[in-house]
This record gives structure tokens, sequence and C-alpha cells, in this order.
């Protein structure tokens, strides 16, 4: 009787709910001219490469400054598909644990008073923390092996 009580009282979400949530990388309005990148649980020391599409109103060229942010290169920046937006490819380093927040700015090419401003978010695990599952558009590119490594120059006390 106690395991069907059990059955009974756990908690349930839709399936495409949990599917989105976990799968996708989901890019959200935060404010005006700022849109949140949420990536989910990544690997501390880790190199990834991440692809996503914006929604935007920006004509088709859009402009960066490639040393705006030292963790997140912007690899490529093409219109999307639909036309409605545009496609990103960014290569980010996961250098800290927990959340890493990180901020690129794009600058409409022909309007350089049009600024859009993203928010990647991420949570990133240490070291013998577990390995997460990457969302969808994220790909992991390699490892920093100065950190991975269990060897150390240090050579104790004589």
């Amino acid at each position: 009787m106690a395991a069907a009580t059990a059955v009974h009282s756990r908690v349930h979400f839709p399936a495409d709910q949990v599917q989105q949530h976990d799968s996708e990388i989901v890019v959200q309005t935060e404010a005006e001219s700022t849109l949140g990148v949420h990536l989910g649980f990544l690997q501390i020391h880790h190199q990834y490469e991440i692809r996503f599409t914006i929604r935007d109103t920006f004509s088709e060229e859009l402009l960066y400054d490639p040393l705006n942010n030292l963790h997140v290169k912007i690899c490529s920046v093409a219109p999307s598909e639909d036309g409605l937006g545009h496609e990103l490819i960014l290569d980010f380093s996961a250098y800290k644990e927990k959340l890493m927040k990180e901020e690129i700015v794009l600058t409409d090419a022909t309007d350089p008073s049009k600024k859009l401003k993203l928010m990647l978010y991420a949570r990133v695990l240490g070291k013998g923390k577990g390995t997460p599952a990457l969302r969808n558009g994220i790909h992991c590119t390699g490892i920093n092996a100065d950190y991975e490594s269990e060897h150390s120059d240090w050579q104790g006390f004589d």
C-alpha cells in the first residue's frame, strides 16, 4: 500500500516542457536590447562551440569587437535562413566553477546606434562533479590540458 501512495505523490511535468527545457539553448528577452542566452550545464576547463539563433530586426551584417570578452569569442554571425534574425557560432571557455555570466555586444553595421547585448549564462561543474548532458547546439571542442593534469611541479620539502 505504501508503494502505491508513493507513485501518486510524484510530480510530473508535460514531456514537451521537459524536453524543451533540458535539451535546447534558451534565448529570452531580459530588457530592451538585451537577450539572455541560457546554456545549461558545462564542465570546468572545457572549450565549447555554441550555435544558436536570435530573433532581431538588425540588418544582415552585424559588427562586434573581437576583444570584447576573453572567454567568449564570436566565430561567425550570419543572417538566419528564415530572415528573421541571425545565427551565431561562438567559442566558449568554461574557466570557473558555478555560475558563469558573460556579455557580448553586437552592433548593426548600417546603424551603429542599434546595439544588442547578449548575456550568456552557464552553470559550470567542477572537476569530479559529473559530466553534463550538453544542450542541442553545444559541442565540446577541447579540454585545457594545463588544468586536467594530475601532475605537479611541486617537489615537496627536503
